[in-house]
């Protein structure tokens, strides 16, 4: 039988005494370093979402949202002006991540055709006996604007977007209208392309899922 030495006595009544106090001071550190690697863990990135928005000339859009990288967003989806239904995709460049950010954006977008007295109607004018029998007008367009994020790197983010856009215009029979115009009968003309430069505006947000 081995007999205990004074230094072995010490050291077990020491540990009696303070066992549980240094057993508190293990947990703490430990609990301590955790949170320290939770800290410098990097930040969760969500990458698809969901975005809402409506403006000034498109109307209103739902669009799908993914974002591979995080100065880049890109989005698709439908589109409605309220007189005909489209679709577009585009992309945001978001060159910091912080609460509040610049973008840079671009879109191109389609509306299919629509009934051309409404589209007179749409932009103010009053639509003419000449006209009745245009129906189907459609426009492509391309847009630039720079905005303003709100949450840019947040899971939700409101956004202002001001620029430009370039919209070509189509009507696929315009005897109608060159006839009104010369007080002359029996006109064929080929189909109508009218092209403008607009400023365009937009507020939206979007909500990331995952």
């Amino acid at each position: 039988m081995m007999m205990a030495t004074p230094s072995t006595r010490r050291r077990t009544a020491f540990l009696r005494r303070h066992g549980t106090a240094l057993a508190c001071l293990t947990a703490l550190a430990t609990g301590a370093v955790a949170h320290a690697q939770e800290e410098s863990a990097p930040e969760q990135r969500y990458r698809f979402g969901l975005l809402v928005d409506a403006g000034a000339p498109h109307g209103i859009g739902l669009s799908a949202v993914l974002k591979p990288l995080p100065w880049l967003r890109l989005q698709a989806g439908p589109t409605t002006n309220t007189l005909s239904l489209g679709v577009r995709g585009g992309l945001s460049i978001l060159p910091f991540q912080t609460f509040i950010a610049p973008s840079l954006n671009a879109e191109a977008g389609h509306y299919f055709g629509s009934d051309y007295n409404d589209v007179v109607d749409w932009l103010g004018s009053k639509p003419t006996a000449a006209t009745a029998a245009i129906r189907d007008v459609s426009y492509n367009y391309v847009a630039g604007s720079v905005g303003l994020e709100v949450g840019a790197a947040s899971r939700f983010n409101f956004f202002l977007h001001l620029g430009l856009s370039y919209v070509r215009l189509g009507v696929d029979d315009a005897s109608a209208l060159i006839e009104e115009a010369t007080n002359e009968s029996n006109i064929t003309a080929r189909n109508l392309r009218l092209t403008a430069t607009i400023p365009s505006v937009k507020v939206g947000f979007l909500l990331y899922l995952f």
